[in-house]
């Protein structure tokens, strides 16, 4: 890779981890690495220098990256005074210019994903979000962004939130009503992988045409009867009953 950068990730968690493993595989180095618990360094391809004291930085980094939790961030940044640097937030919801005692370039890298440590993904088919408050931050962050993915956005505060919200409802609210699913066929004893051929044919179907297009199932043709049926079903379990109620409501809206 051309001009790759030092780069220094401070926060170890799912994103970090794999930040720290895929930069660097593409050829930037990583020179500093900050943790509180390093009983959980010990599985990384690379050396790292793991440092658990933010008075430990030695400033040989270009980019530092903060992917920690939101309601960290305030905290993390205080304690941060990179004159000259690049340092850059991978939050959703939270602006970038909670950064700005930091250094005069700061910015937003967001990568568009749910990341865990024991679960390997591919970057390149990963959307990166950035946004920089001058151009030599924004140059930066788009070009590290494209030596891991193959689609990278600039985008404002208000677009990240909206891409986050959107997020929200087609992933966690999404693994939430399998995990309904599964519930319910439990109680049957019934094993939610006979799921699997269907929820693979929904992903299919989103992948060829908008969602709003595929839309099926007893709300759509508005099939009564079955509604009344499934209601009485769930008649048992009120919050469920309930949540199925307003889904199929929503699903009726949009007719």
């Amino acid at each position: 890779m051309l001009n790759p950068y030092k780069i220094a990730i401070l926060g170890y968690g799912n994103l970090g981890f794999h930040l720290v493993n895929h930069l660097s595989e593409v050829g930037h180095t990583i020179t500093q690495v900050f943790t509180r618990d390093k009983s959980k360094t010990q599985s990384l391809k690379h050396k790292i220098n793991f440092i658990n004291d933010f008075n430990l930085l030695n400033g040989e980094a270009d980019i530092y990256f903060i992917p920690v939790k939101d309601d960290a961030l305030i905290e993390v940044a205080s304690q941060l005074l990179l004159k000259g640097k690049i340092v850059a937030h991978c939050s959703a919801s939270v602006e970038m210019n909670v950064l700005k005692n930091c250094t005069e370039n700061y910015g937003v890298f967001y990568p568009l994903q749910t990341f865990s440590k024991e679960v390997k993904v591919d970057f390149k088919n990963i959307p990166i979000l950035i946004e920089g408050v001058n151009k030599a931050t924004v140059s930066a962050l788009k070009k590290t962004a494209s030596s891991l993915s193959n689609e990278v956005l600039e985008v404002n505060h208000h677009q990240r939130l909206a891409v986050h919200v959107a997020a929200v409802f087609a992933n966690n609210f999404s693994n939430h009503l399998f995990s309904v699913a599964e519930e319910i066929l439990k109680r049957e004893n019934i094993s939610y992988k006979i799921l699997l051929p269907l929820i693979e044919e929904t992903v299919r179907k989103v992948k060829e045409q908008e969602p709003s297009k595929s839309q099926t199932g007893p709300a759509k043709r508005a099939d009564d009867k079955t509604i009344q049926k499934h209601l009485k079903y769930l008649s048992d379990k009120i919050e469920l009953k309930k949540l199925y109620s307003d889904m199929t409501e929503q699903i009726k809206l949009k007719k």
